[in-house]
């Protein structure tokens, strides 16, 4: 609800204006830390991020070698499991979770369209959505089926935005 009523925290314009310039300048500090913050991730990630990628391929390498043989030896390696151990590792074979593939050659939207023509609706659905910019035309035609429905709001946010990127003394 909108009221006319004046909220007075301030005696005077200058001591707004001065919690206003506060503002700035803890925006412009923020600023000022964050790429600091970037810069020093930035060097740490530089720093160690060679290392790991060719960890990361000696790696892929040695399981890439050890997969055939695995494989191969399954049974006399994990007898009826599906790991087993050694003295720095547990080692076997995940079981991931199932996945569902559409094999029709078809889009999925298309199969769900002939599921539901179909009647079997407890393999697909339908969804509606609400076309926005279809409804901001229609209430700019001012068409009143619509305008029992919705209405546009403006919204409006007060901001402050330092006016220089240089730190002010405080």
């Amino acid at each position: 609800m909108r009221t006319n009523a004046e909220i007075k925290t301030y005696e005077t314009r200058d001591a707004f204006e001065a919690d206003i310039d506060q503002i700035a300048r803890l925006q412009l500090r923020r600023e000022k830390l964050k790429a600091i913050r970037d810069l020093e991730s930035q060097r740490v990630l530089d720093k160690y991020n060679p290392e790991i990628s060719a960890l990361d391929g000696q790696i892929e390498e040695l399981q890439n070698r050890a997969l055939p043989y695995a494989s191969a030896n399954r049974e006399r390696l994990f007898g009826k499991g599906k790991s087993a151990s050694c003295s720095l590792a547990t080692y076997g074979f995940k079981t991931g979770n199932k996945t569902l593939s559409n094999v029709s050659g078809k889009p999925d939207n298309v199969v769900a369209c002939e599921l539901v023509e179909r009647k079997r609706t407890d393999c697909a659905k339908v969804s509606y959505s609400l076309d926005k910019t279809g409804i901001k035309k229609a209430l700019k035609k001012r068409d009143s089926q619509i305008e029992e429905l919705f209405e546009m709001e403006v919204v409006e946010r007060f901001y402050v935005e330092p006016k220089t990127d240089k730190e002010v003394g405080e």
